[in-house]
C-alpha cells in the first residue's frame, strides 16, 4: 500500500501517543528519496475537532516548511496530507545517531558539547527570531548528522499541540495536553506557558546529560532552592556558570536569548596595559613622542585595535628617567567590527590555538605573501562550526581570481585550496583543490567521455566538494535549487554509481555532447538504471569540461 498514492513504508522507526513514524522511498522521483513519514492521530474524534486540526494541520506545515529552508539543521518538509482520521508529515532523513545513542558508549568532552551547544544556540537564535517555541528539546530530539557531524533539530511541539486540540460542547477550543518531556521541561512550560528561555533551561539539560551522561531525574536537587545539582569537577569554570544559569527554575534568572547565552559561552577577551620595566618610547626630532601602543587581537571576530597616544614635549633633551606607565581607560559601548559577509581566500592552513595562527602569518608576510591574515571559521557557518582559526594567503573578489593565485601557490604548499567563506549557512563553500588544477594541453583538451567518467569516479570517492565544482551554474540551479547541501544529501544515499557507457556524439572547441548508460546502486539495497545525455563546456580556468545540462534518454 502506498500512503497518498505515492509513499512506500519500508520499516517503522517508533511510536508513542502522538501516532508512529515510519522510513519511506517516494516512488514518485527516479532516486525513490528516502524520507520520514509521521503520521499523526487525533485525539478526539469529532467533525468539529476535524475541520479545526485540519486548518491548524496547514498552517504548522507551513511554518514547518519555512523553518526547514531557513536552516539546514532543521528536516525539509517534502509534504503534508491527510487520509482517513490521520494527519501525514513526509519530511527529509536525517542519517546518523541521536544524543541518546551517542551517550550510550559514555560522556562527550567539554570541547564536543561547546560545539555541539554552539551549534545549536546559534539555530535556536534562529528558530525564535520567527516567533518558534520548540517545546521538546531533548537528546532524542537532536541527530548528529553523519555526513558533517552537525546536531538538526527534530520534532517541533507545536504539530502535536494542533493533534491535541478539541471542541467542546459550548463550541470552544481547549487542549488539556502539556507538550514536553518531564526532566526537560522547566516550570513555566509544564503550566503550558512555554518561552524562549523554556527551550533554553531544555539545551542546558541536554549539555549536562552529555558530560555526566545522567538523565535529570538522576540528578540531585538542592532541598532549600530546589536548584539541580551536577558534577561540575571536571568542567571549566565558564561553561559550569553558563549551564548553571540555564536551567534556573525561575525563568528571569535564566538567559532570556540564545544570543545572550551564546556571547556568555564565548565571552571576548580583555585588553590590559602590560607596565613595562623599560622605556617606553625615545622622542623624536622634533619632540613628539609614543607614550604607549597597545594593540590586542580579538579572537572571535580577528579585530586588530590599536590604540595609540601622543604626548607633546616642548624640550628635544634627552629623557634620563623611566616614564610611568599610562592607565588607559577602554573604550566601552563601541559597537564591534562585524567580518565581511563573504569573500573568497587561498588557505593555507587552521590552528586551533591563536599564537600558532600569529606565527604562520607572520612567517607568510615574511615570504612576500603582504596580505595574509586569518578569521575564525564559527563566523562562517558555510564552511565549518569548527573552534579553528583559518590562515589565509589572500583575499580574492572571485573564484577565478583566487584560482589563478592557487596555481602559483601549490608549488609552496601542496594542499592549499580556495574557498567560498560565507556568513550564509546554505551557501556553497565551492572549494577548489591544488590537485583539480591541470596542465593545459596545447594540441588537444581531456576527452569529454572521459570526464564524464572521472567525474562519477570522484563522486565514488566521496569527494562532493570536487565533483560540485565541475557543475557549471546553470547545472547547480536547474538541477541542486543551487544547494550543496541538497546535492550531497542525494549522493549520500548512493553507495555507488557504476559507468557503463560514456560516448561523444559531438563536440567543438568550447563543447561537447557525451550519452552515458549507467547504474546507480543505493544504500537501501535498490538498482535504478539510467541513460543520461549530458552537454559540456569549457572551463578555461579549471582547464576541464564543466556540467552545463542533462535529459534522460530513452
Amino acid at each position: 500500500m502506498l500512503l497518498n498514492n505515492r509513499y512506500r513504508i519500508i520499516r517503522s522507526l517508533g511510536s508513542g501517543g502522538f501516532g508512529e513514524t515510519f522510513l519511506a522511498e517516494d516512488t514518485q522521483i527516479p532516486s525513490t528519496r528516502q524520507c520520514v513519514i509521521k503520521q499523526l492521530k487525533l485525539f478526539q474524534d469529532s467533525p468539529q475537532t476535524y475541520q479545526l486540526v485540519r486548518q491548524r494541520f496547514a498552517r504548522e506545515a507551513a511554518i514547518l516548511e519555512a523553518l526547514g529552508d531557513g536552516s539546514p539543521q532543521i528536516p525539509r518538509l517534502y509534504a503534508y496530507f491527510n487520509e482517513g482520521q490521520r494527519f501525514y508529515l513526509a519530511q527529509e532523513y536525517i542519517q546518523g545517531q541521536t544524543l541518546s545513542e551517542t551517550v550510550v558508549s559514555g560522556s562527550l568532552s567539554e570541547s564536543r558539547v561547546r560545539e555541539i551547544l554552539i551549534s545549536l544556540l546559534k539555530l535556536l537564535e534562529y528558530v525564535h527570531s520567527q516567533g518558534i517555541v520548540h517545546r521538546d528539546i531533548k537528546p532524542e530530539n537532536i541527530i548528529i548528522r553523519s555526513s558533517d557531524n552537525q546536531p538538526v533539530l527534530i520534532d517541533f511541539g507545536a504539530v502535536r499541540e494542533t493533534m491535541t486540540a478539541q471542541v467542546n460542547s459550548q463550541g470552544n477550543v481547549t487542549s488539556s495536553i502539556v507538550i514536553g518531556t518531564p526532566g526537560f521541561m522547566p516550570i513555566e512550560q509544564a503550566a503550558g506557558r512555554a518561552v524562549f528561555a523554556s527551550d533554553l533551561y531544555s539545551l542546558g539539560l541536554v549539555a549536562i546529560y552529555l558530560l555526566t551522561a545522567k538523565l535529570p531525574q538522576e540528578l540531585q536537587t538542592d532541598a532549600h532552592n530546589g536548584e539541580i545539582i551536577w558534577s561540575k569537577n571536571a568542567v571549566s569554570h565558564n561553561l559550569a556558570a553558563v549551564l548553571d544559569r540555564a536551567i534556573r527554575s525561575h525563568v528571569k534568572e535564566r538567559f532570556s536569548t540564545a544570543k545572550e547565552m551564546l556571547e556568555a559561552l564565548q565571552p571576548q577577551p580583555t585588553l590590559q596595559v602590560v607596565p613595562s620595566s623599560r622605556q617606553i618610547a625615545k622622542p623624536t626630532k622634533g619632540g613628539n613622542w609614543f607614550k604607549s601602543i597597545l594593540m590586542g587581537s580579538v579572537i572571535g571576530g580577528c579585530v586588530l585595535l590599536a590604540f595609540v597616544f601622543i604626548q607633546k614635549n616642548q624640550q628635544s633633551q634627552q629623557i634620563t628617567e623611566e616614564p610611568k606607565p599610562i592607565e588607559t581607560p577602554i573604550p566601552v559601548n563601541t559597537p564591534p567590527i562585524k567580518p565581511p559577509n563573504s569573500f573568497y581566500f587561498l588557505a593555507d592552513s587552521a590552528f586551533r590555538e591563536l599564537n600558532n595562527a600569529n606565527n604562520q602569518i607572520t612567517d607568510l608576510k615574511n615570504a612576500g605573501y603582504n596580505q595574509a591574515g586569518k578569521f575564525w571559521l564559527q563566523d562562517y557557518p558555510n564552511l565549518s562550526n569548527n573552534p579553528y582559526h583559518q590562515v589565509y594567503a589572500a583575499k580574492f573578489s572571485s573564484l577565478t581570481n583566487c584560482i589563478e593565485s592557487l596555481r602559483s601557490y601549490v608549488q609552496a604548499n601542496k594542499n592549499a585550496y580556495c574557498a567560498l567563506a560565507s556568513q550564509d549557512t546554505n551557501a556553497s563553500p565551492n572549494y577548489f583543490y591544488g590537485s583539480q588544477i591541470k596542465s593545459p594541453k596545447i594540441d588537444s583538451k581531456p576527452s569529454p567521455s572521459q570526464a564524464v567518467t572521472d567525474y562519477y569516479t570522484t563522486i565514488n570517492n566521496r569527494n562532493y566538494s570536487s565533483s560540485w565544482n565541475q557543475l557549471s551554474p546553470r547545472f547547480q540551479r536547474n538541477k541542486s535549487n543551487n544547494s550543496y547541501s541538497e546535492y550531497i544529501d542525494w549522493w549520500n544515499k548512493v553507495q555507488r554509481v557504476a559507468v557503463e557507457q560514456a560516448k561523444t556524439v559531438s563536440t567543438s572547441s568550447n563543447t561537447a555532447t557525451v550519452e552515458v548508460q549507467m547504474k546507480y546502486y543505493l544504500k537501501s539495497g535498490r538498482v535504478i538504471a539510467d541513460a543520461q545525455q549530458f552537454k559540456l563546456v569549457w572551463n578555461a580556468t579549471q582547464q576541464n569540461w564543466n556540467f552545463d545540462d542533462s535529459s534522460k534518454l530513452n
